[in-house]
């Protein structure tokens, strides 16, 4: 509310205006041309505006380090400026509790439109009948662990080293696949955890995203999400249970990097999709496993705990120590990807599992000359932990 309210003074206004602009954030998002009219009485451009914003809170600084020295000694205080200082508090109380309600109206709101929006690119596509068999598997005691990480769905490239779009991605979904079967039958494995850490949308990283960008992204969403539930119903037939987990990327954030709101990632979008659209399949498990929180989740397998990250926030492979502490579990692997190479390494007697990327070497690797191919990794597990594993190259 920019408007001044019945019961403040013109200072109370004018600092409460001046406060949500450049101190608590309640109105960081206006403009301070916008802001003007509200704070001076007139319109100034932005420049302007925001060099007299400062120099207002410089003089509502100084004017109250004087009222703060004027009641140190609170003998001397009135009890009506006691009843005043009461009032304040309360009415701080009010402004905080105001500004988190809003907060989580927004947020809220945010989360069902771009449920909406998705309901309504499912609801006017035709989805491919999945269809589900009964069957059992002999249990054998190991089984798969597949990475399905960087798929950056709805990236482009053609160059040199390969070309990418979306008929290239399920290409080499399919050859995955097959390579999965192939493994699975090599080492009888009975289950699949197939584990998505994060990019799988190549996204629309802006500072802001308007509606029709939201369009453009959703359509990133159910691409990518549509492709793993094909994915999965194929690979459910040849497994007892194929337990699916994911956990978001920094492609799919909403804003730009350092005003990124942790929680609002699209490809949380994606782990929602497949809960609806593999509801029909008794051996399909989504979202298998205990989120810590939105960037890390726990497996156990087999009685051993892996953890899986996006790998954006690991400054080095070396740093999953700290993920040790923050967790509170002996981590048995640490399992990410975000870097686009197969690798895997011990660090201070925890694995580390990275996998690659789909996407091989696109432009802005050319830029930062780094060269890559599209692969994954796929490690064949028992009570013992990691057996052994497979670098599965996806270049057609």
């Amino acid at each position: 509310m920019l408007e001044r309210m019945p019961e403040e003074t013109a200072l109370q206004h004018h600092r409460r205006l001046i406060s949500g602009k450049l101190i608590d954030g309640t109105l960081s998002d206006m403009d301070y041309s916008e802001l003007a009219p509200y704070v001076y009485g007139k319109e100034y451009s932005a420049d302007v505006a925001r060099r007299m914003m400062y120099g207002s809170a410089r003089t509502l600084q100084l004017v109250d380090a004087e009222r703060e020295e004027s009641i140190e000694d609170t003998a001397i205080l009135s009890e009506l400026e006691l009843k005043k200082i009461e009032l304040r508090k309360e009415q701080q109380k009010f402004f905080d509790q105001r500004n988190a309600f809003n907060k989580l109206v927004r947020d809220q709101a945010r989360d069902d439109e771009l449920k909406e929006i998705l309901e309504r690119a499912v609801a006017s596509g035709s989805m491919p009948v999945l269809d589900y068999t009964p069957h059992t598997v002999e249990a054998t005691g190991t089984s798969l662990l597949v990475s399905l990480n960087d798929i950056h769905y709805g990236a482009q490239y053609d160059n040199y080293w390969g070309k990418y779009d979306s008929d290239v991605c399920k290409r080499m979904f399919g050859l995955y696949l097959e390579r999965i079967i192939e493994i699975a039958q090599t080492h009888k494995a009975e289950d699949c955890y197939v584990t998505c850490n994060g990019d799988a949308i190549s996204g629309v990283i802006h500072a802001s995203i308007r509606l029709t960008n939201k369009e453009n992204v959703i359509e990133q969403v159910t691409g990518v999400s549509e492709l793993i539930a094909q994915f999965l119903a194929k690979l459910s037939a040849y497994f007892g249970n194929v337990y699916f987990t994911s956990v978001a990327g920094n492609h799919s954030r909403l804003d730009k990097k350092d005003d990124a709101v942790l929680q609002e990632r699209l490809d949380d979008l994606v782990e929602w999709y497949l809960k609806a659209r593999m509801a029909a399949f008794e051996n399909v498990h989504v979202g298998y496993g205990n989120k810590v929180d939105c960037t890390m989740y726990l497996l156990d397998i087999y009685g051993k705990n892996y953890l899986g990250v996006h790998g954006d926030f690991e400054a080095s492979v070396g740093g999953v120590t700290n993920l040790q502490a923050m967790v509170g579990v002996p981590l048995y692997a640490v399992l990410m990807g975000h870097r686009h190479h197969n690798s895997t390494d011990v660090v201070q007697g925890i694995r580390v599992v990275q996998s690659g990327s789909f996407l091989g070497t696109d432009n802005y690797c050319i830029s930062k000359r780094l060269f890559g191919i599209p692969e994954q990794i796929v490690c064949v597990v028992d009570n013992k932990g990691i057996r052994c594993h497979y670098d599965v190259e996806l270049k057609l």
